[in-house]
């Protein structure tokens, strides 16, 4: 497979794809569902279905990819540890999503750990399948470079919001992303919660205190709830 060349930042990856005849605009592509693509169908209709129990490692940090993941029920989460055994989260992913893909596109080993936070059915593909179809089929070529683009944008702002932003501001953006990744409300752990918002569990339980008594969010049985999320997106401007 011929390896692809991924640049160094978004608007660079999105003025290559602009600039290629099969690759009309970056961010518009990507906002498009490929529902007919051979990758897609095939998908579909894949009987080998991967089960995960809650906390299940999916790969290991250091491995090679040998097949392309792609969630069919769960909510999955990425991460580092540094020296002291602390997560810092790198992407978290539902259904209807595809994990795994960096590695097998750059071929390279996984440079994070991924785990199920809840149970969670991932379809499979082998690696020769997909490499055969992104040599095949422009659709299916052009859907992940624009992944990967959009992968390095979310990298960018994941970087600058820890670096930045407020202890209120990161916390409403994580429950917003965890929002659009469960059908209903959120259940997550606190300690889940607080990586993904890169801060402290008990800053965390805090913040979350205050956004209820504001009436932005409800918690019932660990269970969470927006009822304002306009006020909510506000924090973000």
């Amino acid at each position: 497979m011929k390896r692809l060349l991924v640049v160094n930042t978004a608007n660079e990856s999105h003025k290559i794809m602009e600039a290629m005849p099969i690759f009309e605009s970056g961010t518009a592509t990507f906002a498009r569902k490929y529902q007919t693509d051979r990758l897609t169908t095939l998908f579909n209709l894949n009987t080998n279905v991967n089960k995960y129990k809650k906390k299940e490692v999916i790969y290991a940090e250091g491995n090679h990819p040998v097949q392309l993941f792609y969630i069919k029920k769960g909510i999955v989460k990425t991460y580092k540890c540094n020296s002291e055994g602390k997560e810092l989260i790198t992407g978290i992913y539902g259904e209807g999503e595809y994990l795994g893909y960096v590695a097998l596109l750059e071929e390279t080993v996984y440079k994070d750990i991924a785990v199920a936070v809840e149970y969670a059915e991932l379809a499979v593909i082998s690696k020769d399948e997909f490499e055969g179809m992104m040599e095949s089929d422009w659709q299916v070529a052009r859907k992940f470079i624009n992944l990967l683009a959009k992968d390095i944008t979310d990298k960018e702002q994941l970087l600058l919001g820890l670096a930045y932003n407020s202890l209120r501001k990161k916390v409403a953006e994580a429950l917003i992303l965890l929002s659009r990744k469960y059908k209903d409300a959120i259940k997550i752990s606190r300690d889940n919660l607080a990586a993904i918002a890169g801060t402290a569990t008990e800053s965390l339980i805090r913040t979350l205190g205050e956004f209820r008594q504001e009436k932005l969010i409800e918690i019932s049985e660990g269970y969470i709830t927006i009822i304002n999320e306009s006020k909510l997106k506000t924090m973000l401007n």
